[in-house]
């Protein structure tokens, strides 16, 4: 949806001017459900200067104007992305309550408490750039605090998938797993394998040879459904060699000249033979029987805290976007009366308004603004800078579109 602020001199009143912009653009029957009404800027309450100065000015309120839609545009991804909706019709927090953007657009009025109109326009920029500057500041230390506790969540998330996929500290805990199945000393330590289940007798019949650090016997099965019919194993093995002459050397002979020769552990060994001769992975595992307990209460503690912090997040969209939305309007209003001033002159007769076209009628809106304001014989230098190729748009009044939302 789009509106146009509009503003062109007229000879008569300003209710004579909108009179006739009503009969030849709201009820011409060129937009139907097409609204506007006049916009009580008062020109003469504003300290405009003189051109260069307006030059400046107009320069200036382009530039905030950019980082203001943009501004605006992250506003509403950032509450999509909290909320997981596709769409949302922001409200515009007033004193009189809540009011829906197009009803705020309609009826707005200039806020001299906020944007005191007596202030140099210098001023009045410098008013609008410091909202737009806290409202991004606020916004980004609380979207930062959330992605954090997100990432946090993320980490110590429970993985979907497979026993090769899970995190083992979800899977090997009480009732399934006991305390005593784990043996952690100077000399021993206890691996986990995760054997296919038309792999078992394989995996029975081979373990005990594949190292001769493992404790014979010493493979014990836990029971614990897979979708994928996997299961999973302790052994248990002797961490020193027994024959230090026996460790193995890793070259790597990829890159001879830089290959360093590594003594090979136990555990490492078997963890190699496991994966070279029979396929099984076996992992490294620390058994802590309360871990898997403080890993779900960190869960569980972050998603209250995200939640709460998701909560606070969308308040925070829904304000800074309301506060935001006010400092756009009073923006293009200002932008509005600064090229009045400088196409016209404050002191020439001017009526400012508001349309809202029908959606797929705004070009013949606006060539109905032409007719209305051109000179015959010149309507083909006016139009969009789309339109025109070139860097501004152009037309015998002044026009400033809302296009947002």
């Amino acid at each position: 949806m789009v509106y146009y602020l509009i503003g062109a001199p007229h000879k008569s009143n300003e209710q004579s001017a909108w009179l006739e912009m009503e009969k030849h653009v709201l009820t011409s029957g060129i937009s139907r459900q097409a609204k506007g009404r006049i916009l009580q800027t008062e020109i003469g309450k504003f300290k405009l200067g003189n051109l260069d100065h307006l030059m400046f000015i107009n320069d200036s309120l382009l530039k905030q104007e950019s980082i203001v839609e943009s501004l605006l545009k992250k506003i509403e991804r950032q509450y999509l992305d909290v909320t997981e909706k596709a769409s949302y019709d922001f409200t515009i927090e007033l004193k009189e309550g809540p009011q829906s953007i197009e009803n705020f657009l309609m009826s707005f009025k200039w806020n001299d408490q906020t944007f005191p109109r007596a202030s140099a326009l210098t001023e009045l920029v410098k008013a609008i750039s410091s909202r737009a500057t806290h409202v991004e500041t606020d916004l980004r230390q609380k979207s930062t605090s959330y992605q954090e506790l997100k990432n946090q969540s993320q980490q110590v998330a429970k993985k979907e998938g497979n026993l090769l996929v899970k995190d083992l500290v979800d899977v090997l805990k009480e009732p399934i797993v006991k305390p005593r199945d784990f043996i952690y000393s100077d000399y021993l330590t206890t691996l986990v394998a995760i054997v296919p289940k038309t792999q078992i007798q394989e995996w029975l019949a081979c373990y005990e040879f594949l190292c001769e650090n493992v404790v014979p016997q010493s493979a014990r099965q836990f029971q614990i459904d897979d979708k994928d019919n996997l299961t999973i194993w302790r052994v248990v093995i002797v961490k020193q060699s027994f024959d230090k002459d026996h460790d193995l050397e890793v070259v790597d002979k990829d890159d001879e000249d830089k290959a360093k020769k590594q003594k090979q552990s136990p555990v490492d060994e078997f963890i190699q033979k496991a994966r070279d001769k029979l396929r099984i992975t076996v992992k490294e595992f620390g058994y802590k029987s309360q871990e898997s307990k403080e890993r779900e209460k960190l869960r569980l503690d972050l998603k209250s805290k995200s939640d709460h912090m998701n909560t606070t997040l969308k308040q925070a969209c829904e304000k800074a976007f309301s506060d935001l939305y006010i400092t756009y309007m009073h923006l293009k209003v200002l932008r509005l009366v600064v090229d009045i001033a400088m196409r016209f002159g404050a002191a020439e007769p001017s009526i400012q308004c508001i349309l809202k076209p029908d959606q797929g009628k705004e070009k013949k809106v606006q060539q109905s603004l032409l007719k209305l304001y051109a000179d015959p014989s010149q309507v083909g230098l006016y139009g969009t800078k789309e339109e025109l190729e070139d860097t501004e748009d152009f037309f015998p009044f002044v026009y400033v579109p809302i296009n947002i939302p």
